[in-house]
């Protein structure tokens, strides 16, 4: 299990202004970008290590022409702007970064996209041996993409046998902890089969957290997706997978009110089916691809309650730089999908609003630190209704009880419970205003 922490480098923190582009260097600027490097994350791993997070998941670091990096032009080469114009010196910037957070009990993963490259790619660059090839877009997604990136032909065994060669050549010249990969969707099961397979021999904890989703099929639909991909031949395959659905059940219930509780209540038992004791999904409320929530719910109550329903679910936490302090976004940017990259924000320039949001972030994990349950438990889910959901999450003899109420509701309570978040004790007939709590019998505390 993770507390995992997405860093978009470009926007984090600038460590070093040596290193940093102009905008006439890129083909892709985003405005907001403050030429981020992985310097610039060092610095702030004690922010981070205080924080309470034990995982950070690196943007990609490889050459692109972006200040997103997902268009990777040489996979065996870190970016100039995130590291040091020398090349040969590149490399210990990373590992000193890596260095850092183990020495705090971070582990650091690295975003790798091996669905496609920029159309810029360096072919030069593909070490002796190799002769990767393309393909033309495959799906819906690659067709809107195809602009931009090349797409590799992964019926052929030479490119596949080169792209596994990236993840070895990362785990051996790293100790990099393992890999989020990038739409793995556009990928097949048997070559990540092939490749985790090759990574585990070089590490056998590797973590490997994919990215499987597809936006035109329903819940159930997208739930047996996950589950194609999740195992091969019976065996498992990633570490993790995100789960959207659950992200967008998120703003159904919350802010649009368009899904009912019964419903959600049904998405919970779809998800937590697919955990076992080597998989667990990822959940989120935010990412790099999406709107800054609070943009979404403009509620700072309703991203709270959000927030404490994110940390009751069992399997990994994944929050987005900034989501700890309820960043917003730019709304003047064009595409939504962007607008939430925007620059980071340090203790040193936090309103007491943002300090307060820290706090909250803070003490939500260490609170599902404390109550093993509430990473690891099963459900038991007691009572459902169309505007509120009440279940347990117990592990051996360790129980909590989430209640999540969506108008003010009169609630009998058959023991003293106190709230994990902030100690209100309820017991007997209670008026219960709307929001989500999470408790404990006072007897078990």
């Amino acid at each position: 299990m993770f507390t995992g922490y997405h860093i978009l480098i470009k926007f984090f923190n600038n460590g070093n202004t040596a290193n940093d582009f102009t905008k006439e260097d890129y083909i892709h600027f985003e405005k907001n970008s403050i030429e981020g490097d992985l310097q610039g994350i060092t610095e702030k791993l004690d922010y981070l290590s205080s924080l309470g997070i034990d995982l950070i998941y690196l943007g990609p670091v490889f050459e692109s022409m972006t200040t997103h990096g997902y268009d990777t032009t040489d996979y065996f080469s870190l970016s100039e702007n995130v590291s040091l114009p020398e090349k040969e010196k590149r490399l210990n910037v990373l590992n000193i970064l890596i260095e850092e957070a183990h020495k705090r009990n971070i582990r650091v993963i690295l975003d790798i996209v091996l669905n496609h490259a920029s159309k810029y790619y360096n072919f030069d660059s593909i070490p002796e041996g190799f002769k990767p090839v393309t393909e033309p877009p495959q799906s819906r997604q690659e067709e809107r993409w195809q602009k931009m990136f090349i797409f590799w032909n992964f019926s052929d065994s030479s490119t596949r046998e080169f792209l596994t060669e990236v993840g070895r050549y990362w785990l051996k010249n790293t100790n990099a902890d393992g890999f989020r990969l990038d739409h793995a969707l556009g990928i097949p099961q048997d070559f990540w089969f092939y490749f985790i397979t090759e990574m585990k021999k070089i590490r056998n904890d590797v973590i490997l957290l994919g990215e499987v989703w597809d936006d035109v099929k329903d819940e159930k639909d997208n739930y047996n997706l996950i589950k194609s991909f999740k195992s091969f031949e019976g065996k498992n395959i990633f570490t993790s997978l995100f789960d959207f659905f659950v992200y967008d059940s998120f703003e159904k219930i919350f802010v649009n009110k368009s899904k009912n509780m019964k419903e959600f209540c049904e998405i919970l038992k779809m998800s937590s089916d697919i955990n076992d004791e080597k998989f667990s999904l990822t959940y989120f409320i935010e990412n790099h691809d999406l709107k800054r929530f609070i943009d979404i719910c403009n509620d700072k109550e309703i991203w709270k309650n959000v927030m404490k329903l994110l940390f009751t679910l069992s399997g990994n936490i994944m929050l987005e730089y900034g989501n700890e302090i309820c960043i917003k976004g730019d709304k003047e940017y064009i595409f939504p999908s962007e607008s939430g990259r925007v620059a980071m924000i340090f203790p040193e320039n936090h309103t007491k609003e943002q300090t307060d949001c820290f706090t909250f972030t803070k003490d939500l994990i260490k609170m599902r630190k404390n109550n093993e349950e509430l990473q690891s438990g099963k459900y038991f889910f007691r009572e459902a209704d169309n505007d509120y959901l009440i279940f347990e999450k117990i592990l051996e003899n360790r129980k909590s009880v989430v209640m999540i109420f969506r108008k003010s509701t009169e609630y009998f309570f058959d023991n003293t419970y106190k709230s994990l978040t902030d100690n209100t004790v309820f017991k007997g007939y209670v008026n219960v205003p709307e929001g989500v709590y999470i408790l404990k019998c006072c007897d078990e505390i």
